[in-house]
């Protein structure tokens, strides 16, 4: 039963199409920090009745040395209530809810797994929820109503791939691959919601397959802006975004000066580098050594 899982802070989330159970004990083993089992945007149509079924097997028996998540369909689509008939069968550590739009929905669909954890003897709010908020032109239009933290929500995810088709556009991406404004604006609004909510803020996918180069320069701007996390779509991604989500030795010298001039919090303010530190650089310096691993 995957609900049994640990769930320490995940790096990374990496994407698995539901309908291909040979690649779920792959992605266990990529080095992904958690897994998102798809049953909405990768699964056709006329597959999804398979793939729930391929997730839920897999899941009773699977190890849980990692969490495992599912992505349902929206709450809007037709699927949705058969999609969480695999609640019937096993307790999977979370959820993930595509084109959110908003807490409302959050909360609607809190109430709905309240009634399976409650009938199945499991503990109350036992599986979390993973929001992506972004998707749609409403759920831009209600991002600001997570500004405080949510029963069951885990962690807010963005993406323009969807958003692109809401808007009625091929892609938010330039000629040069760079976010459009229409894009950034959904990037800084998730990441606001995310530490509003004070949970994950998960960067959204890097779909070019075979551009490294563009993958670790998305993964570093974007971790140095604040986000906790991002998602992957292939396992050769996975190493690439774990290197560039770590600190560069110029910001792990930078924080170890600042926790030396400031002695922990002995000292209320001090001078590094030519600049004033207090104490919200010293907050600063010790999350950029957490992330390094370093106490």
């Amino acid at each position: 039963m995957q609900g049994t899982g640990s769930a320490s802070s995940p790096r990374t989330y990496l994407f698995v199409p539901g309908n291909r159970p040979e690649r779920f004990a792959k992605a266990l083993a990529s080095g992904a920090d958690a897994l998102i089992l798809d049953l909405e945007d990768s699964v056709p149509l006329s597959e999804k009745a398979a793939a729930r079924q391929a997730v839920a097997d897999w899941l009773v028996t699977a190890p849980t040395s990692k969490p495992v998540l599912v992505r349902v369909n929206a709450l809007s689509s037709p699927l949705h209530n058969d999609d969480l008939q695999i609640l019937r069968r096993m307790r999977p550590f979370g959820l993930v809810l595509p084109k959110c739009e908003g807490v409302d929905d959050v909360l609607a669909f809190d109430e709905v797994l309240c009634g399976f954890e409650e009938r199945s003897g499991w503990p109350r709010r036992s599986i979390s929820v993973i929001a992506i908020a972004t998707e749609t032109a409403r759920g831009m239009q209600r991002i600001h109503t997570f500004d405080h933290p949510v029963p069951r929500l885990g962690g807010i995810l963005w993406g323009a791939e969807d958003l692109a088709a809401s808007l009625g556009v091929r892609s938010l991406r330039d000629s040069q691959g760079q976010y459009k404004a229409t894009a950034l604006r959904a990037r800084d609004a998730a990441l606001f919601a995310g530490h509003a909510c004070g949970v994950a803020a998960i960067d959204a996918v890097y779909t070019g397959l075979d551009d490294a180069p563009g993958l670790e320069a998305e993964t570093r701007a974007h971790a140095a802006l604040g986000f906790t996390a991002k998602a992957a779509i292939h396992p050769a991604q996975i190493a690439l975004i774990h290197q560039a989500q770590r600190p560069s030795e110029n910001d792990l010298a930078w924080a170890g000066e600042v926790i030396a001039e400031l002695e922990d919090g002995a000292r209320a303010s001090g001078r590094v580098r030519g600049a004033m530190v207090d104490q919200p650089h010293l907050n600063a310096a010790r999350r950029i050594r957490k992330q390094s691993g370093l106490p």
